[in-house]
């Protein structure tokens, strides 16, 4: 088993997660006007490359647009179009009463009407100090020494760990190529990204689709600030401080992320991707997402597919979170698209405080759930109890609390950190700091849930709460400091925990890679201080768009399906985090592996040699062995061999949530015929492989591992590897109820009947008794936490004494699932009303969960999955 819940907290070294976590369908009532995403299946979207072409294909689309419009008018329809999109997809936006809904999706040529997800705004980075700054780029110069950075700014944002500085001593910055980033604007003016105004030399276009003006500036206001600078700062920074991977490409800014707060609509977004494909930028990078409902069809992962077929490679984030297996989010999930997980760097450089008389920096992670930490300045320090219960009015006034975990006793509400920092806040606390003395010394608590602040919220490892207790309440801690911790060798340069895994809830291939996204020193705007940290897989998509600009410098003919094989074949596989004497890191969290730009570039170079394709999903094998063909193309005026080898991961099994289970049963894995192939010049060669679930494996358990191609004979070219990822037995046959939530507290059961919402405990029989005085027993729920990645529908159903079902409650579509973490739930309840809306006779009842899982094989049980609660007694 992979770390307990105590261990997994101590190696969560987690600064502000970048990709937001979750969104939601936009809620709006059912009389009123709403907003609608419209497909439609005539003309396909504009992806012509040549003039003419386009302008032919922009004419169809037009076309065939105006048909729909004018037969919405002609069939009553009161619709108004706010949006249209032509190149990455061909539809529009509308706004229309929801009764007209059904009468617009029924008419000729409409491929469908959705109602668009809303992406949560990413949490912005941390801005940093000049001083800390400073401190940053000595650090980074130290361990950088040897390696041709003496300043330091080479690598303080790129790190050393895919050879980014050496393929930039070779000549290589990007230079001709133009990356397109969707996110919060960019400080244009920032002396790394071009200067002065807009556009500029470096910045050369975008739109702000946000406020809908010609100015994507990233306002420092906004509830992403500064996210987008920071990501372009990655890609393509150029100063005096910092420089990105690709630090001579062009930009273009396309803000969706706005100054509201309130996060941006799939309908923003994707006006932001059809103006890049209009655009023709050859890179866009897109460091957002959402784990709901996830499907690699959905509106705006397929516009991702048709653009990256136009001619333009993707790179997305796959999304942050301590969740398991099948978190990826979407657009992520896009086939085409490069979802990129996130490793941890060598070295952390952190923020940090310090106690007065005492100059050595304690390190601290911001929660990012409340406003930013002062540069400078501080406060006294006060000892506040782990506990949620009301302190008295200002009696932590101007004061900085310091508290550890108030600890879950199995009974009544559950008080988390976030919950304690509010408590604090109540009593007039300046900031709150966290500690957990049941972690390990050196690490630092984790993310915490849920909510937010008005105060700064930060935490602390218990060695640094040490020293600060070990002084008397009423010391000042002043914060403005900076200090650089090493990471564990079991974590440096690993995957970090904290990046979402794999597959796609429809076992797509995901993520594709991962590059280098813990903290990450960048870009900010002006009013954040030019520079700040943040970490996360936000932080690592834009490094992998920037490799992408280096191999198309090189090679400016690569396709967007070559550009992802080069980086692919060429990644370096991961030994496990935590553990890495075990194995490889399971393929479902790191996909091909990290990237290795040195490799990549020789991949792509006149003579390269790539491997196709470059990835293999095989699916649940329901105990099948599957054979898959692999080829090897070689560019080069000379024969190469390669012997053919398997290596294969730690595969992952259930429960998916964070108490995943790690199983040493590693997939099978051979050629079919000889282990070794020669191609010639300027040709391919094939072989056949073949993969076997590991034996003995639980249903449902992940696998994976890579075909790796070893050069033969003298030269330095590189192993080329194609990873694959499957699932053991049927993956119908994994339970729809999550087993984790039970496992961490048996007090309670799952799913359980519980008489009334917020009520926890064990299933039983039920009585709803409305004739008495009490109101403790007058009604009837479920609490349900279930685990099955994503299911197709979600039924609540009431069945009386005879088994008929006389209400529905609840009937959901695409339902991903809310275990999270483990101990995700919802309840469901019942009306105690009929189909009708009629009162339910007194009588007997039970309420039945009906689950009908994706890819649900319909010739057989369980692609459906039912539970059904104990006896509801209902009397009137």
């Amino acid at each position: 088993m992979q770390a307990s819940p105590a261990a997994l907290l101590a190696v969560l070294l987690a600064v502000p997660l970048a990709v937001p976590a979750s969104a939601a369908p936009v809620s709006e009532p059912p009389g009123d006007q709403v907003t609608r995403i419209v497909t439609l299946n005539d003309a396909p979207p504009v992806s012509e490359r040549s003039a003419d072409d386009r302008e032919a294909a922009a004419s169809a689309v037009t076309g065939a647009q105006r048909e729909v419009v004018e037969a919405a008018r002609g069939a009553g329809v009161d619709m108004k179009v706010t949006r249209r999109y032509r190149y990455a997809l061909n539809g529009f936006a509308v706004r229309i009463p929801a009764s007209q809904q059904a009468r617009l999706a029924a008419l000729p040529g409409v491929a469908s009407v959705s109602a668009p997800v809303r992406y949560e705004a990413p949490e912005p980075p941390t801005p940093a100090t000049e001083e800390q700054v400073r401190k940053a780029l000595a650090a980074s110069a130290k361990s950088a020494k040897g390696e041709g950075s003496s300043s330091g700014q080479e690598t303080v944002t790129v790190t050393g760990l895919t050879g980014v500085p050496e393929v930039h001593r070779a000549g290589l910055t990007g230079q001709g190529v133009t990356v397109g980033i969707i996110d919060s604007g960019v400080a244009y003016d920032h002396p790394a990204l071009g200067g002065g105004g807009f556009p500029n030399a470096k910045v050369t276009g975008g739109y702000d689709f946000a406020d809908g003006d010609a100015d994507p500036y990233d306002d420092s206001q906004g509830g992403a600030a500064g996210h987008g600078t920071h990501v372009a700062g990655i890609i393509a920074g150029d100063d005096e401080r910092i420089r990105g991977v690709a630090p001579d490409a062009e930009l273009r800014s396309y803000r969706v992320f706005g100054n509201s707060g309130q996060g941006a609509g799939e309908e923003v977004i994707l006006a932001a991707l059809d103006r890049a494909a209009e655009d023709d930028v050859d890179v866009v990078n897109m460091s957002l997402g959402t784990a709901i409902g996830s499907r690699s069809t959905d509106v705006l992962a397929t516009a991702t597919d048709r653009l990256v077929a136009s001619g333009t490679t993707v790179t997305v984030a796959v999304g942050n979170g301590y969740a398991g297996p099948f978190r990826a989010a979407s657009p992520a999930v896009a086939d085409q698209a490069i979802a990129v997980g996130s490793t941890f760097s060598t070295g952390l450089p952190h923020l940090a405080l310090t106690v007065d008389g005492d100059d050595a920096p304690i390190a601290f992670e911001v929660s990012g759930r409340g406003p930013v930490t002062p540069a400078s300045g501080g406060a006294p320090y006060a000892v506040m109890p782990g506990s949620c219960d009301a302190l008295p009015e200002g009696s932590l006034r101007g004061r900085i609390a310091v508290f550890p975990p108030a600890h879950f006793s199995g009974t009544g509400a559950i008080c988390r950190p976030m919950d304690l920092a509010r408590t604090a806040e109540a009593a007039g606390a300046v900031a709150a700091v966290l500690h957990d003395p049941a972690i390990p010394a050196d690490a630092i608590p984790g993310q915490p849930c849920c909510g937010a602040t008005g105060i700064p919220f930060v935490a602390v490892s218990e060695a640094g709460a040490k020293r600060i207790l070990a002084r008397p309440e009423g010391t000042r801690l002043d914060w403005g400091s900076y200090t650089e911790l090493q990471a564990p060798g079991d974590q440096a340069g690993l995957m970090d925990y904290g990046s979402a895994w794999g597959p796609g809830n429809e076992l797509e291939f995901k993520p594709d890679l991962a590059a280098p996204g813990g903290y990450i020193l960048s870009t900010m705007p002006k009013d954040l201080g030019w520079y700040g940290v943040s970490s996360g897989t936000s932080m690592a998509s834009p490094h992998a768009a920037g490799v992408a600009a280096l191999l198309l410098q090189k090679n400016p003919g690569l396709t967007p399906v070559q550009v992802r094989a080069a980086l692919q074949n060429t990644a370096t596989p991961l030994a496990m985090t935590g553990d890495p004497e075990r194995g490889d890191q399971p393929v479902a969290q790191q996909g091909a592996g990290r990237i290795n730009a040195v490799a990549a570039v020789a991949a792509v170079s006149y003579g390269g040699v790539t491997a196709s394709p470059s990835e293999l999903p095989l699916g649940d094998l329901e105990g099948r062995p599957v054979i898959r063909r692999i080829t090897v193309r070689n560019d080069s005026d000379r024969a190469q061999s390669y012997t053919v080898r398997h290596r294969a991961a730690v595969s992952a099994a259930p429960p998916y949530t964070f108490e995943w289970q790690a199983d040493d049963g590693a997939a099978g894995g051979r050629v079919l015929g000889p282990d070794r192939v020669t191609v010639r010049p300027r040709s391919s060669a094939s072989v056949l492989v073949l993969v076997t679930q590991p034996q003995g494996a639980v249903e449902g358990t992940l696998f994976g591992g890579w075909f790796e191609f070893a050069p033969q004979g003298a030269g330095t070219r590189p192993t080329l590897r194609v990873p694959y990822q499957g699932l053991a037995g049927d993956y119908d046959a994994v339970s729809a109820i999550n087993p984790t939530f039970t496992a961490i507290n048996t007090t309670i059961d799952n799913p359980s009947l519980r008489p009334g919402v917020f009520s926890f405990g064990k299933n039983l029989p039920l009585d709803v008794d409305l004739t008495d005085a009490s109101t403790t027993n007058d009604s009837a729920a479920v609490m349900l936490s279930h685990g099955f990645p994503l299911l197709e529908r979600l039924r609540l159903q009431v069945v009386d004494a005879s088994g008929r079902v006389v209400a529905i409650p609840r009937d959901d579509k695409w339902v991903t699932r809310n275990s999270g973490a483990g101990t995700g739930m919802e309840f469901y309840s019942w009306d105690l009303n009929l189909a009708d809306g009629t009162p339910a006779p007194s009588g007997t009842y039970r309420l039945r969960f009906v689950f009908d899982k994706a890819l649900g094989d319909r010739d057989h049980t369980p692609g459906t999955e039912t539970w059904t609660s104990p006896k509801i007694t209902l009397v009137r």
